[in-house]
């Protein structure tokens, strides 16, 4: 039996997977996990980066005690976010926090410089004010001394890997991320660099799968191990998650977490005027196929709710409210998850009740605060696949969900709910699913993705859903 460890890094926590792989199918052992706490410092948010990189280690070190050959290691993470390398290989600064730019105008500031279209054509991707293009902006705007230093920047994912190797590179499906990737040159848009007067700092963009090296001697050395390849998979989360799983035609993906990201598998970016309408995204998947798709806020909400109510119930957890929200009773007009209101707010319970309120709803108690909030996500599902189905102009008949919000069964029953049709969830760990085999595929063990898929499909349990009301 040999394993290959995946290191799955969201927004608010981090897991260590090894996929065992003997007698032809996959299991996945966790062998870390961990919390990820920004640090807030003088009125900005930033990722604690040394404490990231301890984590890694401890994986790894982790992994190593199974007492199985562990081939490789690669790591993926949310995208956007980024840090600078100086000349001599140091890191400027912690990376800052995507969510801390909710308060910047350089989206705003760049749009009325350049045009929404012309951004558009050269980086045909979802606008959200915390793209790595925004983020770049606003450093240049405020003279930053550590973008002056910068000599590479690379994103989260190839930064911890650059930690590992000493390599710097940049990862397809993260790149097409950063609104700063152009599909027709299959690289950096020098346009959009030139055209904001960015420096030169971007590194090269490499496929899935790519093997970056091993691990650098004094890493090996310290923890005692030789051979291990590290390797960049797919590395923003959701193409991981997306490789996980097998879609045809007429299926729909929705990566439930933190946030819900819902779309299709399309071959080339879509350009069409209601992508831009509609703000949708056209990110990178396994095999240089795209993800045409829509980042919306999911579980956030709920996390948030728990993490204030646990200051008075320790005892709570995500079980418990979903037991809440069961027997809550249910009103006809919903949330939008989508609203300003609940990107960062103080209180997320109160943020709630002022929307259910401006609604003309007088939310009772807990499970039904827990419920609207569901069910508000649920909702917006259906409203995303209309706008997919209208703009790829073929119907979508299921619907294929995986990520740790597939344990939360209600919010699976009503995705089936309300969009009318069945659903298929799991595996719950997709994303380091599919970031595991992506590093079989990088290293033969595996032929292509359909053999990846019939593997996934012997190795894990699937749960369905169909539509009750």
């Amino acid at each position: 039996m040999i394993g290959f460890l995946a290191i799955d890094i969201g927004a608010s926590s981090g897991k260590a997977f090894v996929g065992k792989y003997g007698r032809n199918r996959l299991v996945l052992e966790e062998v870390h996990r961990f919390s990820n706490e920004p640090i807030h410092v003088a009125g900005s948010t930033h990722w604690n980066l040394i404490s990231l990189y301890r984590n890694v280690v401890e994986s790894i070190k982790a992994a190593s005690t199974l007492g199985i050959e562990i081939r490789s290691v690669g790591i993926d993470t949310w995208g956007v976010d980024f840090g600078l390398i100086d000349s001599s290989g140091s890191i400027q600064g912690d990376p800052r926090h995507y969510r801390d730019m909710f308060k910047d105008d350089s989206m705003d500031y760049a749009i009325k410089k350049a045009g929404k279209r012309w951004i558009f054509d050269r980086a045909p991707t979802q606008f959200q004010p915390f793209n790595t293009l925004y983020q770049l902006i606003s450093l240049k705007r405020k003279n930053n001394r550590h973008l002056k230093k910068a000599d590479a920047l690379l994103p989260m994912p190839s930064l911890l890997t650059y930690f590992l190797t000493g390599e710097k590179l940049t990862e397809f499906t993260f790149a097409t991320t950063t609104q700063l990737f152009d599909p027709d040159r299959n690289d950096w848009s020098e346009e959009l660099i030139r055209f904001f007067d960015l420096p030169e700092i971007m590194t090269p963009i490499v496929d899935p799968g790519e093997i970056v090296g091993e691990l650098l001697p004094s890493i090996s050395k310290e923890l005692g191990i030789r051979g291990m390849k590290v390797i960049l998979p797919a590395s923003h989360d959701t193409a991981s998650a997306v490789s996980s799983m097998d879609l045809s035609d007429d299926s729909m993906f929705v990566s439930a977490g933190t946030w819900c990201l819902e779309g299709v598998l399309i071959d080339k970016p879509s350009r069409n005027d209601d992508v831009i309408e509609n703000n949708l995204a056209n990110e990178g998947c396994y095999g240089r196929k795209y993800r045409l798709l829509k980042n919306l806020t999911g579980l956030w909400l709920v996390q948030e709710l728990l993490r204030e109510w646990k200051k008075s119930n320790p005892n709570l957890d995500h079980y418990a409210l979903t037991e809440m929200a069961l027997t809550a009773r249910s009103y006809e007009r919903k949330i939008d998850v989508e609203s300003e209101a609940f990107r960062k707010p103080r209180n997320m319970e109160k943020a709630i009740l002022s929307e259910t309120e401006s609604l003309g709803i007088s939310l009772q108690n807990r499970g039904e605060i827990v419920r609207a909030a569901i069910e508000g996500i649920a909702y917006q599902t259906e409203q995303t696949r209309r706008q997919l189905q209208s703009i790829i102009g073929r119907s979508i008949r299921n619907i294929r969900m995986v990520g740790g919000g597939i344990r939360n069964r209600l919010l699976c029953q009503l995705v089936s709910d309300y969009t009318g049709l069945p659903v298929v969830a799991g595996p719950a760990e997709g994303t380091a699913t599919g970031n595991i085999i992506v590093q079989m595929l990088g290293l033969g063990e595996l032929s292509d993705l359909s053999q990846a898929h019939d593997l996934i499909q012997r190795s894990f349990n699937f749960q369905e859903y169909t539509p009750e009301k």
